[in-house]
Protein backbone atom coordinates (compact mmCIF):
# COMPACT_ATOMS: atom_id res chain seq x y z
CA UNK A 1 0.00 0.00 0.00
CA UNK A 2 2.55 2.21 0.69
CA UNK A 3 4.39 2.32 -2.48
CA UNK A 4 1.04 2.66 -4.62
CA UNK A 5 0.45 6.02 -1.78
CA UNK A 6 3.94 7.15 -3.20
CA UNK A 7 3.13 6.77 -6.51
CA UNK A 8 -0.26 8.69 -6.26
CA UNK A 9 1.70 11.59 -4.26
CA UNK A 10 4.67 11.75 -6.96
CA UNK A 11 1.45 11.93 -9.62
CA UNK A 12 -0.49 13.96 -7.94
CA UNK A 13 2.28 16.88 -7.83
CA UNK A 14 1.97 17.07 -11.47
CA UNK A 15 -1.75 18.64 -11.27
CA UNK A 16 -0.99 20.61 -8.11
CA UNK A 17 1.87 22.43 -10.34
CA UNK A 18 -0.42 22.54 -13.57
CA UNK A 19 -3.77 23.55 -11.87
CA UNK A 20 -2.03 26.31 -9.06
CA UNK A 21 0.00 27.76 -11.92
CA UNK A 22 -2.94 28.42 -14.51
CA UNK A 23 -5.07 29.75 -11.33
CA UNK A 24 -1.85 32.35 -11.05
CA UNK A 25 -2.12 33.10 -14.31
CA UNK A 26 -5.25 33.77 -14.90
CA UNK A 27 -5.61 35.55 -11.56
CA UNK A 28 -2.33 37.93 -12.77
CA UNK A 29 -3.74 38.33 -16.11
CA UNK A 30 -7.29 39.17 -14.79
CA UNK A 31 -5.75 41.53 -12.48
CA UNK A 32 -3.35 43.17 -14.68
CA UNK A 33 -6.02 43.20 -17.72
CA UNK A 34 -9.18 44.00 -15.43
CA UNK A 35 -11.43 41.49 -16.82
CA UNK A 36 -13.98 40.04 -15.28
CA UNK A 37 -13.74 37.23 -12.73
CA UNK A 38 -15.53 34.31 -15.14
CA UNK A 39 -16.71 31.05 -14.86
CA UNK A 40 -13.37 29.58 -15.83
CA UNK A 41 -11.55 31.46 -13.16
CA UNK A 42 -13.80 29.86 -10.54
CA UNK A 43 -13.18 26.39 -11.92
CA UNK A 44 -9.81 26.87 -11.77
CA UNK A 45 -9.27 28.48 -8.47
CA UNK A 46 -11.60 25.52 -7.13
CA UNK A 47 -9.52 22.58 -8.83
CA UNK A 48 -6.34 24.25 -7.55
CA UNK A 49 -7.30 24.05 -4.22
CA UNK A 50 -9.59 20.46 -4.41
CA UNK A 51 -6.02 19.03 -5.99
CA UNK A 52 -3.84 21.03 -3.04
CA UNK A 53 -6.24 19.72 -0.60
CA UNK A 54 -6.16 15.82 -1.72
CA UNK A 55 -2.09 16.04 -2.32
CA UNK A 56 -1.99 17.24 1.46
CA UNK A 57 -4.32 14.12 2.70
CA UNK A 58 -2.00 11.85 0.67
CA UNK A 59 0.93 13.80 2.30
CA UNK A 60 -0.40 12.83 5.77
CA UNK A 61 -1.32 9.48 5.25
CA UNK A 62 2.63 8.92 3.92
CA UNK A 63 3.70 10.71 6.94
CA UNK A 64 2.75 8.78 9.02
CA UNK A 65 3.60 5.38 7.09
CA UNK A 66 6.82 6.23 5.70
CA UNK A 67 9.95 4.65 6.83
CA UNK A 68 11.72 7.90 7.05
CA UNK A 69 9.51 10.05 8.75
CA UNK A 70 8.70 7.06 11.13
CA UNK A 71 12.75 7.11 11.69
CA UNK A 72 12.46 11.23 12.23
CA UNK A 73 9.69 11.30 14.73
CA UNK A 74 11.11 8.43 16.77
CA UNK A 75 14.96 9.83 16.75
CA UNK A 76 14.63 13.60 15.90
CA UNK A 77 17.60 13.93 17.36
CA UNK A 78 19.66 12.09 15.59
CA UNK A 79 17.67 12.63 12.61
CA UNK A 80 18.59 15.95 12.28
CA UNK A 81 22.03 15.22 11.18
CA UNK A 82 20.96 13.86 8.14
CA UNK A 83 19.55 16.51 5.74
CA UNK A 84 17.05 13.53 3.41
CA UNK A 85 15.60 12.55 6.73
CA UNK A 86 15.04 16.15 7.57
CA UNK A 87 13.98 17.32 5.18
CA UNK A 88 11.30 14.64 4.73
CA UNK A 89 10.42 14.83 8.78
CA UNK A 90 10.16 18.38 8.94
CA UNK A 91 10.98 20.45 6.56
CA UNK A 92 8.60 19.44 3.44
CA UNK A 93 6.30 18.18 5.45
CA UNK A 94 5.92 21.89 7.20
CA UNK A 95 6.36 23.76 4.47
CA UNK A 96 3.73 22.07 2.30
CA UNK A 97 1.45 22.23 5.46
CA UNK A 98 1.68 26.06 5.56
CA UNK A 99 1.30 26.44 1.88
CA UNK A 100 -2.23 24.68 1.76
CA UNK A 101 -3.41 26.80 4.15
CA UNK A 102 -2.53 29.93 2.23
CA UNK A 103 -4.17 28.38 -0.83
CA UNK A 104 -7.20 27.68 1.10
CA UNK A 105 -6.87 31.18 2.95
CA UNK A 106 -7.00 32.33 -0.61
CA UNK A 107 -8.90 30.64 -2.25
CA UNK A 108 -11.67 31.48 0.50
CA UNK A 109 -11.02 35.12 0.02
CA UNK A 110 -10.92 35.22 -3.37
CA UNK A 111 -14.39 33.87 -3.71
CA UNK A 112 -15.84 36.34 -1.14
CA UNK A 113 -14.22 39.06 -2.44
CA UNK A 114 -16.60 42.06 -3.36
CA UNK A 115 -15.18 43.07 -6.67
CA UNK A 116 -13.56 41.24 -9.53
CA UNK A 117 -10.49 43.22 -9.31
CA UNK A 118 -10.39 42.31 -5.92
CA UNK A 119 -11.07 38.61 -6.05
CA UNK A 120 -8.27 38.25 -9.05
CA UNK A 121 -5.57 40.42 -6.86
CA UNK A 122 -6.62 38.26 -3.93
CA UNK A 123 -6.19 34.92 -6.04
CA UNK A 124 -3.21 36.04 -7.46
CA UNK A 125 -1.09 37.26 -4.09
CA UNK A 126 -1.88 33.98 -1.76
CA UNK A 127 -1.50 31.49 -4.38
CA UNK A 128 1.57 33.87 -5.64
CA UNK A 129 2.80 33.10 -2.00
CA UNK A 130 1.65 29.10 -1.74
CA UNK A 131 3.52 28.52 -5.25
CA UNK A 132 6.28 29.64 -4.53
CA UNK A 133 6.64 27.41 -1.00
CA UNK A 134 5.40 24.67 -2.64
CA UNK A 135 8.06 24.85 -5.08
CA UNK A 136 10.99 24.94 -2.38
CA UNK A 137 9.30 22.13 -0.37
CA UNK A 138 9.22 19.97 -3.48
CA UNK A 139 12.09 17.05 -3.61
CA UNK A 140 13.56 17.91 -7.03
CA UNK A 141 16.05 16.41 -8.82
CA UNK A 142 18.16 19.64 -8.40
CA UNK A 143 17.18 20.57 -4.85
CA UNK A 144 20.44 20.92 -2.47
CA UNK A 145 17.28 19.85 0.01
CA UNK A 146 16.30 16.26 -0.62
CA UNK A 147 16.06 14.66 -4.42
CA UNK A 148 13.78 12.88 -5.66
CA UNK A 149 13.07 11.47 -9.19
CA UNK A 150 10.96 13.77 -11.66
CA UNK A 151 8.87 10.90 -12.50
CA UNK A 152 8.12 7.95 -10.11
CA UNK A 153 7.91 4.72 -12.02
CA UNK A 154 5.45 2.36 -11.49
Amino acid sequence: MYSYLLLAHSWVRWAVVLTVLLTLAASLSGWVGRRPYTRTDTTLRSLSTSFVHLQLILGFILYFKSPITTYFRENARAALANSDITFFGLIHFLLMFVAVVVFTIGSSMGKRAKTDALKHQTVALYFLVGTLLIFVAIPWPFSPLAQRPLFRPF
